[in-house]
């Protein structure tokens, strides 16, 4: 069987869970591929990056390396249409939220991780809400299978797009590869906060609205009136960075408060095995990565009643009401409580075990299958 999956929309450097789960899929799909062949469309900056040079240099790939933005125009439906049958595929799988063009003449396969924009718009720039509102529905209703990570996710495509039950299907991701875990070592242990040495809550979220920042600020002030923890924040930062920036210093906690910005993976795993908790306030997610991440390290969670993620998070994380007083109270209570802490850690290890990429790519490649069957 050959089978297609169009990331031509992906650029390098893009900040967010999507890159982070294709690469991540790729990488154990592959491996795992046998008599198959995976036919991989992707921009020519793609292809530089290390991982993917890897992947397009495995026998069982064939890369086909294009600009999509040298087509865009009147032609690029035709373009894209000649590009995949020239491949010759069986199956073809958009992992990046919408297909293109629209039908195709084969079994399509796509990846919807969340459809925020449909309960909270107002986070979205208008052309950007335009852009989702126009592709994703049309794909959900033309692809044959649709993908996502959670049942709830699952259940937002049939309330708000009409989704039928049989074509959805939910395929939770990984956190991080147990190969890119540095083990506990007595060095590791040692290794001295990062952040001036002072005990500190950790938040790993980029600035966009939802994750919703604000409310955690407030909190850690009004946490200032009882303790002294200082609150690291990593992500990409936007324009919205300097608001939250602002409102940090009209809150009093410029000096507690630390933006880091995007940091490399390996600083990652140390703020998440250095944090006394981590923090995730967001007010909507498909899914939530830092939640996975951090059970797989050893960082006790407190995190917001989002649906996805207390699905997500299951019985190890203490859940919280969207208040700065009541995470104030929450982050107060778990960071007095060793014993608790202790308790989410043991209970996130063995949450963390049922994020699985192997088996993730394994149910990816059992779907593609089954469509190329149903199509005979």
């Amino acid at each position: 069987m050959r089978i297609g999956i169009q990331i031509l929309s992906l650029k390098p450097g893009q900040v967010g869970g999507q890159g982070i789960f294709v690469r991540r899929l790729l990488r154990h799909l592959v491996p795992q591929l046998g008599d198959d062949r995976l036919v991989l469309f992707l921009r020519p900056e793609l292809a530089l990056e290390p991982g993917c040079r890897t992947l397009c240099d495995h026998s069982a790939v064939e890369a086909v390396v294009e600009n999509p933005e040298l087509h865009y125009g009147d032609e690029y439906a035709a373009w894209n249409l000649r590009l995949l049958e020239r491949a010759a595929l069986d199956v073809v799988y958009f992992p990046l939220m919408f297909f293109y063009p629209r039908p195709l003449p084969r079994p399509v396969a796509l990846h919807v991780p969340d459809i925020q924009h449909e309960y909270f718009p107002e986070y979205f720039p208008p052309e950007q809400l335009a852009w989702r509102r126009e592709r994703i529905p049309e794909s959900v209703a033309l692809a044959d299978a649709v993908i996502t990570s959670t049942s709830f996710s699952a259940g937002t495509l049939r309330e708000k797009l009409g989704a039928a039950e049989e074509k959805l299907y939910v395929i939770p991701p990984g956190g991080l590869p147990e190969d890119e875990i540095p083990p506990v070592t007595d060095e590791i242990e040692a290794t001295p906060r990062p952040i001036t040495g002072r005990p500190f809550i950790f938040y790993p979220a980029a600035d966009w609205p939802h994750k919703n920042h604000e409310t955690l600020l407030r909190a850690v002030a009004l946490l200032g009136e009882r303790r002294r923890e200082h609150l690291v924040l990593t992500g990409m930062l936007s324009q919205r960075g300097e608001t939250l920036r602002k409102l940090a210093g009209e809150l009093g906690l410029t000096d507690r408060v630390h933006f880091l910005g995007c940091v490399s993976q390996e600083e990652l795993i140390r703020l998440y095995r250095t944090a006394e908790l981590m923090a995730f306030p967001s007010r909507f997610e498909g899914f939530g990565l830092p939640l996975v991440e951090a059970m797989q390290l050893g960082c006790p969670i407190v995190a917001s009643k989002a649906e996805a993620v207390v699905e997500t998070a299951g019985d190890a994380a203490v859940f919280c009401d969207d208040s700065p007083e009541a995470w104030g109270d929450t982050l107060a209570g778990v960071l007095d409580d060793t014993d608790q802490r202790h308790d989410l850690r043991r209970r996130g290890y063995e949450r963390a075990r049922f994020f699985d990429w192997h088996r993730c790519a394994a149910e990816h490649l059992s779907l593609l299958r089954g469509l190329d069957r149903r199509k005979k």
